[in-house]
């Protein structure tokens, strides 16, 4: 399988429309017998029991690892990821990072727990974790606030190429693994990326329901500065 870059995440939910930034803020923070956390967690629940009662198999949406030796590039050092998309070999990619900050590459579990924002400084838009939820799924896994997102795993729509014994019988479309990187794309876009995980991929076997998310983040510990921020949404 090669690797997927694609401008937008296929076949994946609106997150702006099933998640209210006003009730998600809320459920990182409500308490009580039947609060929208818990509410939230049910759904889930149910979901993930349905997708099972399918009989459906699981797969991890993969794994990032760092490979080689940062390599230095003007302003900053280049970086490069091994992401297992399911693919012969993992696809390869390359980050500038400042020389100041860590890549922290985690895979976690759906539900993820955080709550992602944007915000300018001077000319760079970035999407960062603003909170995380205490025991979620994410902070297990390693994920701080702070912590800016860069590559996240995803699920795309993709056609196979057509050729002249194809294309009076075209083959469908399928949902494969694949990943996104979230430099100088838009929030919402990046959003719709990480909720694509709720869409089960096609393989030769059959539907696979892909049950983790795996993200590359830049931690530093530099200053917040006077940084805008813009929106902000819990996955």
């Amino acid at each position: 399988m090669t690797a997927l870059n694609l401008s937008q995440p296929q076949n994946a939910p609106r997150t702006r429309h099933n998640m209210s930034h006003f009730t998600q803020r809320h459920a990182a923070s409500s308490s009580g017998s039947m609060t929208t956390s818990s509410m939230l967690a049910a759904t889930a629940n149910r979901r993930t029991a349905m997708r099972r009662q399918r009989c459906c198999s699981v797969a991890a949406a993969g794994v990032i690892q760092r490979t080689g030796v940062d390599e230095p590039v003007p302003g900053g050092v280049s970086r490069t990821f091994a992401v297992d998309i399911g693919g012969a070999s993992p696809a390869k990619v390359s980050l500038k990072y400042p020389k100041d900050t860590t890549a922290v590459c985690i895979e976690s579990a759906r539900p993820l727990g955080l709550v992602f924002a944007q915000r300018v400084r001077g000319v760079t838009t970035e999407i960062y974790v603003d909170e995380i939820v205490d025991g979620s799924n994410a902070a297990a896994a390693g994920a701080r606030v702070g912590d800016v997102l860069r590559l996240t795993t995803a699920v795309f729509l993709v056609s196979a190429p057509v050729d002249v014994t194809t294309w009076l019988n075209p083959p469908a479309k399928r949902n494969v693994k694949a990943y996104y990187e979230c430099d100088g794309k838009s929030f919402d876009n990046v959003m719709n990326a990480i909720a694509s995980h709720s869409v089960e991929i096609d393989t030769p076997s059959g539907k696979q329901v892909v049950e983790t998310v795996g993200m590359v983040f830049e931690r530093q510990g530099a200053e917040e500065g006077a940084a805008k921020e813009v929106k902000s949404v819990q996955v």
